[in-house]
């Protein structure tokens, strides 16, 4: 048995504490690393974020040096904003640095958001993936590859880069 204790997190990503209900002093209104706010709880159902699991009579230390950030919420569902400015960027990126038709783009975009999930449609949206980074070159590639790692679902990023 256990609990999951909550995390805190900056609107970009960076995890500022996952015990922030219990050790309360590591919480910080501003992340020290980028300077967004953070938040505890689902900007969309108010469900805190989970952190640390806590197992009854086992201590795990270091354990924030390991915890990756959630996509999406557990109770709702909904992408996390980091989760939606990473797409978000990749996506200016992509139509800042390559010659994209609108359709494309949109499905580009489409593909990407699918890609953070482990579905079905991870295969079809990934060879797509490829097919756009192939076209926007090394640089842009390179780039998307650098912003989105952290948000695609393990099966994407093993269909994509092995």
């Amino acid at each position: 048995m256990g609990t999951y204790l909550i995390a805190q997190i900056c609107l970009n990503g960076h995890v500022v504490t996952t015990t922030a209900d219990v050790q309360p002093e590591r919480q910080e209104a501003f992340c020290s690393k980028c300077g967004e706010a953070t938040i505890t709880q689902c900007p969309n159902c108010s469900a805190s974020i989970r952190g640390k699991f806590e197992y009854e009579r086992v201590v795990v230390v270091g354990f924030d040096a390991f915890y990756k950030p959630p996509a999406f919420c557990h109770n709702c569902g909904k992408a996390f904003p980091w989760t939606e400015r990473k797409i978000a960027s990749a996506v200016e990126l992509v139509e800042v640095g390559a010659n994209l038709s609108p359709e494309e783009m949109q499905q580009f975009r489409s593909d990407l958001t699918e890609l953070t999930k482990d579905s079905p449609k991870t295969q079809v949206a990934s060879l797509r993936f490829n097919k756009v980074m192939g076209k926007a070159g090394t640089s842009i590639a390179s780039g998307v590859r650098n912003i989105v790692v952290d948000v695609l679902s393990e099966a994407a990023k093993k269909a994509i880069w092995g």
